[in-house]
């Protein structure tokens, strides 16, 4: 019957924090639905958030039957008693009541990273994103995002190739949003699994969506921006994953594209500047770490390569596509020299191809 409880004080028309607070304060749902006019002014609720509370009181019986419909369906129903409800989102102080889990349970308890970042990616984002998380997944990461188009697409497409991967929905588990990811959808119910706070039937509406940033910030241990203009929802993962004593890393683009002004700003900000997987893993916490170093030394596939500062700039701009060394020189700003001798660099390290007529190109 808690769950029942649970269920009914998520749903009340609430913000997740005073919910939260009401949670602190009477000790369990139960309390909360049984307390009176009076327990709630001692609680330091506002008359109409009261009031709010007391109408709600009528709909214990909708939230007995979603209880119903879960168990009927296999949908999991996490509260935060609960051994698999994520560890670092049981941290932040509006984290959601109960969540509605599709899949497996099992990938809750990897570590989590976030990748997201533009809808309306280029080519370059789509293909870091995808690179970066399947290399990520291959570490044991489960890489977890929103299944938007564009660069969420990506990412959980190259974690579900040597990996787990989480979506977290700003609809019902049971609703697919975008239908153009119905693959990824059925994908992740057996490698991985569907996160929301929103109860089976609810359709996607405008402002679930950076309600739903805050599960994906709260929830992981770090977020990479892989292009975001300036205004992007993926900045609001950003400021919240700051907020809650997150690591934010950036992946830089062109200073020229409006799709890399979100994201070379918070390099300029402080986030970290990432071209390799080692660029984030440094930053993990050093269990972790030591895990993966262990990992590494046993395993067949080539280490990443260390990059000097510039040359992690300039490997940032040289894209699957190729660029010519004027527009290098325009984008790193960096001297002649300099640059050249970055580009015979990476070129000795095989990460990047010359190609006729000064042009460059990425082939790892």
């Amino acid at each position: 019957m808690d769950t029942v409880y649970n269920i009914w004080l998520q749903q009340t028309p609430l913000v997740a924090r005073q919910k939260q607070e009401l949670l602190t304060y009477f000790g369990e749902a139960k309390k909360v639905y049984e307390a009176s006019y009076e327990a709630y002014f001692e609680a330091h609720l506002e008359k109409r958030c009261i009031e709010k509370l007391l109408l709600a009181k009528k709909r214990l019986n909708e939230a007995e039957k979603i209880k119903n419909y879960c168990e009927k369906e296999g949908i999991y129903i996490l509260d935060k008693t609960h051994p698999e409800y994520p560890f670092y989102l049981k941290q932040i102080v509006d984290s959601p009541i109960v969540l509605f889990i599709k899949g497996q349970l099992a990938s809750l308890q990897k570590p989590l990273f976030a990748i997201v970042g533009s809808r309306k990616c280029s080519e370059y984002g789509y293909e870091m994103a995808y690179q970066l998380a399947s290399n990520l997944a291959q570490t044991g990461i489960t890489i977890v995002s929103g299944m938007a188009l564009g660069i969420d697409e990506a990412a959980h497409k190259g974690a579900l190739r040597n990996g787990d991967s989480i979506a977290v929905l700003g609809t019902g588990v049971d609703c697919c949003y975008p239908k153009k990811n119905y693959g990824i959808y059925k994908e992740m119910c057996q490698k991985g699994c569907l996160v929301t706070e929103y109860e089976p039937g609810i359709e996607p509406l405008p402002f679930h969506f950076p309600l739903r940033n805050r599960i994906i910030s709260g929830m992981t241990m770090g977020v990479l921006v892989v292009e975001a203009d300036i205004r992007s929802g993926s900045l609001i993962t950003a400021n919240l994953a700051l907020e809650y004593n997150r690591e934010v890393f950036a992946v830089p683009g062109n200073i020229t594209s409006s799709l890399s002004s979100g994201t070379n700003e918070l390099i300029k900000h402080g986030a970290k500047c990432v071209t390799c997987i080692e660029d984030i893993l440094e930053e993990l916490p050093i269990d972790f770490l030591n895990t993966f170093e262990e990992n590494k030394k046993n395993s067949s596939v080539n280490p990443y390569y260390k990059l000097a500062q510039h040359e992690t700039i300039v490997y940032a701009y040289v894209s699957w596509n190729p660029i010519c060394l004027e527009e290098l020189l325009l984008n790193t700003r960096l001297p002649y020299m300099n640059l050249l001798e970055c580009l015979v660099g990476l070129e000795t390290r095989e990460l990047i191809k010359r190609l006729p007529g000064e042009r460059y190109v990425r082939i790892k």
